[in-house]
């Protein structure tokens, strides 16, 4: 991943306006954020995250889709591919709030503009806005188990 320094400050906060996570903090707590977090291209194929890693970063996907794998249990060189992490969603959330190793790997199916907040970064923030953060982390989360308890419905 390369650092992205070349995208004005307004056109990131259009940005994320669009994106759910963002949608309960205003305008100055958005910039707020921006400014204690990296963005990042990620190009095709590339990963963002690679499992094991032990890192408390936490992603949020501003452009492109990610492809989520797990090694293979049988074989330790194959990635099986679990899913897909489009625009606005989130990887690395787990490791972020438990400061574990990363339980799957992240790799870009095609060019990606990806937001990198850090465990550091957001406890220097106000206690608000990290609540806000916190609240907008559980959303996400419970929308996925949702999503994940349909999927498996679907499969029995």
């Amino acid at each position: 991943m390369f650092p992205l320094k070349n995208i004005p400050h307004l056109k990131l906060l259009e940005i994320v306006a669009r994106i759910n996570f963002f949608k309960s903090l205003s305008v100055a707590q958005r910039e707020l954020l921006l400014n204690s977090s990296t963005c990042y291209k990620c190009y095709k194929d590339k990963y963002i995250q690679k499992e094991n890693d032990l890192n408390c970063n936490f992603y949020i996907v501003l452009s492109g889709q990610v492809a989520i794998t797990k090694r293979s249990s049988d074989d330790k060189t194959i990635d099986k591919v679990v899913g897909y992490i489009s625009v606005g969603e989130f990887i690395g959330e787990s490791s972020f709030i438990n400061k574990h190793r990363k339980s799957a790997s992240a790799k870009a199916v095609e060019d990606s503009i990806i937001l990198c907040i850090d465990q550091d970064a957001l406890r220097d923030l106000p206690v608000l806005l990290k609540d806000k953060c916190k609240d907008a982390i559980i959303e996400g989360m419970a929308t996925r188990i949702i999503y994940l308890t349909n999927q498996i419905q679907q499969l029995s």
